[in-house]
């Protein structure tokens, strides 16, 4: 297994938030991209974090992403909003998305908005969490499909056609107990493939297919060629496929304004979008007592006797706040492989490497 670097968190986003500048992005598109993706090492989802730099600038590269653009909103109606991502850093285009959301669900009780044509927009968990910090549930989901992609297999086909197309919820709770659900409609998100390979790890079994069709733990396969696994494997694969779609067919939404023609030979075009919905608890009654709620349900669910070999019962949301406190304390962990492919963006556009251990 490869090294590690070890980094503390602060100079970290310093540098993320310097080399995002670099690549033309104004100070507040810059600061959201760095917190985001820290917070996301932070958080234990290295396959969200830091590790995406080196693609974000191949991106830049190619002109898929504009680091000077900003999302523009393009339609609203009482509770309903529709956004253009314009090729900005996705990440921030959906923090913009959340935050008109959770402003009108203040007034409506509830809000919706849609992003079209969105960048990487990150870790899903992190536009729930802010929601809940604000008493706020929130449901957010992202999707891709059509042909040409190549990230996941439909359950009993042969051809990938979908994206990881992951689903996030978040609720709030009193006493600290709000609960935060993140999951790909695969078995493993891309970016957790990428973290294995540049650790020089193996996947578990069930992950992933080589471009023939073979099972593989080799993260090289999925790169040359290969493809991820819907959630639920042989058994239940019907399932994440099932949510993928959806995913995609929520996030499409947003392209029932965009009147571009399908291709030419009839087929539909390739379906991407973000989805943003915020429920203001306080709509339904008393918000005091449906936070209490949500506490003693979870910690109904906490009591549960843990299995053998298992020390404590975990609800979604804890494994990351934990991390959050153990990493902010002890540093970030990247591997050699992150660190080496940061080094020549960093010297590309003159910002030097964070110090490290």
């Amino acid at each position: 297994m490869t090294g590690f670097r070890v980094v503390r968190a602060e100079r970290l986003e310093a540098f993320v938030r310097d080399l995002v500048s670099a690549m033309g992005a104004d100070d507040e598109v810059a600061a959201e991209v760095a917190r985001h993706l820290v917070r996301a090492n932070l958080s234990g989802h290295d396959s969200h974090g830091v590790l995406r730099i080196p693609r974000y600038v191949q991106q830049v590269d190619e002109g898929t992403i504009v680091p000077s653009a900003r999302p523009a909103l393009v339609h609203e109606r009482d509770g309903v909003a529709v956004f253009e991502g314009r090729g900005s850093f996705g990440h921030y285009a959906t923090a913009r998305a959340l935050e008109w959301a959770m402003t009108r669900a203040q007034g409506h009780g509830l809000a919706v908005a849609s992003l079209r044509h969105p960048t990487h927009i990150g870790r899903l968990g992190e536009y729930t969490e802010r929601a809940a910090e604000a008493d706020l549930v929130a449901v957010v989901t992202v999707g891709m499909v059509g042909e040409g992609l190549r990230l996941a297999i439909p359950f009993g086909g042969g051809v990938p056609a979908l994206g990881t197309n992951p689903w996030s919820m978040g609720v709030p709770g009193a006493r600290g107990r709000r609960v935060v659900f993140d999951a790909a409609t695969t078995v493993v998100a891309e970016g957790k493939v990428l973290f294995a390979r540049d650790r020089s790890g193996q996947l578990p079994p069930g992950c992933i297919v080589t471009a023939d069709g073979r099972p593989s733990q080799d993260p090289e396969d999925f790169y040359n060629g290969g493809a991820l696994l819907p959630l639920g494997g042989q058994v239940a694969g019907h399932k994440g496929s099932g949510l993928a779609l959806m995913s995609a067919l929520f996030g499409g939404l947003a392209l029932a304004g965009d009147h571009r023609s399908p291709a030419d030979d009839g087929r539909a075009r390739r379906v991407t979008g973000v989805f943003v919905l915020v429920v203001n608890p306080a709509w339904f009654g008393e918000a005091g007592s449906y936070l209490s709620m949500v506490a003693d349900t979870v910690e109904t669910v906490k009591r549960s006797p843990p299995a053998r070999g298992v020390e404590e019962v975990l609800v979604a949301g804890e494994p990351e706040e934990r991390s959050r406190e153990q990493r902010g304390r002890d540093g970030i962990r990247l591997p050699d492989g992150t660190w080496e492919a940061l080094e020549p963006v960093a010297t590309r556009f003159g910002v030097p490497m964070p110090p490290a251990r």
